[in-house]
């Protein structure tokens, strides 16, 4: 489950550096000459147009914050605070510890700290959350004000993004197979979403998209096979998920493909498209306008090529469930 991460940003070093490197991000070339090679490539292909918004944090007095910078995962969200609330959030993509970087950057504080412990991040936005709300979220007092860099629980971090809709739908958390097993075997559908229900059905998400889409901005529909951001793009089950067997879910490999949000995964979701030896086809039992017979008709007949012989037989339990 992503984490929140609190960071006031109002005055001082950090409302400068915010300026120098989240609102005018870093170009790549600056930064290459302090990163290996590995870095700059995972650099590359997390931001093609190479403006990476960055941020650090210090060690801080006693090295407190060496250990909560440890926990940043891919994909969790800070929060950056000032005047009152939060005025911005971005989503977690990479960290690294660079001190030769951090100088370059930003300097040293009064106590020759400088901010080393750094991590990049994507989807910044302006924001508006006021602290009397975001405290009565998380359960604080209402006089409440950030006054440190922090990580919240998962119980808290989840309440904040149920909340202010937060998550991302491009940067995952590395979820291992054994934790996505754990997932299946013990969610039951039948549970209110609590917050550790929530954590789960986050957790299987994440595992299913960052398998399909790793860590690409864009990828192709796997029934229109057009290009989107992946933040238009689902996990979509082939099989009816609820109808899955556990054994069903964890065969990720060919139980789910993309499809794009702008048709096609509600028209085969309603079964108003099928494959059929690995060939789109629409469903002459469903009632149709014109306008989206007008949307199907260029989709009969395309190749599915997430259709092969093992995923046959789910894309066969689809037609038979909706012919």
């Amino acid at each position: 489950m992503n984490s929140v991460i609190l960071q006031p940003a109002g005055n001082g070093d950090a409302k400068q550096h915010y300026i120098d490197t989240i609102t005018n991000p870093v170009k790549l070339s600056r930064m290459a000459r302090y990163l290996e090679d590995e870095q700059v490539e995972r650099l590359k292909e997390l931001y093609p147009d190479q403006l990476i918004p960055t941020w650090g944090v210090t060690p801080g007095k006693t090295n407190g914050n060496i250990k909560k910078w440890n926990r940043i995962q891919t994909g969790d969200i800070t929060l950056f605070s000032g005047n009152g609330g939060i005025f911005a959030s971005a989503v977690s993509t990479y960290k690294l510890h660079n001190k030769e970087l951090a100088l370059e950057l930003w300097g040293t504080d009064p106590n020759g700290q400088t901010w080393e412990y750094v991590y990049f991040l994507d989807e910044v936005k302006q924001q508006r959350i006021k602290y009397i709300d975001l405290n009565r979220v998380v359960g604080y007092e209402e006089n409440y004000t950030i006054r440190g860099f922090s990580i919240l629980d998962e119980e808290k971090s989840i309440r904040i993004c149920e909340e202010f809709d937060l998550q991302s739908d491009t940067h995952f958390p590395e979820i291992g197979f054994e934790e996505y097993k754990n997932v299946i075997k013990n969610f039951d559908p039948n549970r209110p979403l609590d917050a550790k229900g929530k954590a789960m059905v986050r957790t299987e998400q994440s595992f299913l998209r960052k398998a399909l889409f790793g860590g690409k901005s864009v990828a192709n529909c796997g029934i229109c096979g057009s290009t989107y951001p992946v933040n238009l793009l689902v996990a979509a089950h082939i099989k009816k998920r609820s109808k899955c067997s556990n054994d069903e879910k964890l065969d990720f490999e060919n139980i789910v493909m993309p499809m794009c949000k702008l048709g096609c995964d509600d028209l085969y979701e309603k079964g108003y498209i099928t494959v059929q030896d690995g060939r789109i086809k629409s469903n002459t039992k469903k009632i149709v306008t014109p306008v989206l017979t007008n949307y199907i008709e260029p989709l009969v007949d395309k190749e599915c090529t997430h259709w092969n012989e093992i995923s046959k037989p789910y894309f066969e339990w689809h037609s038979k469930f909706h012919i």
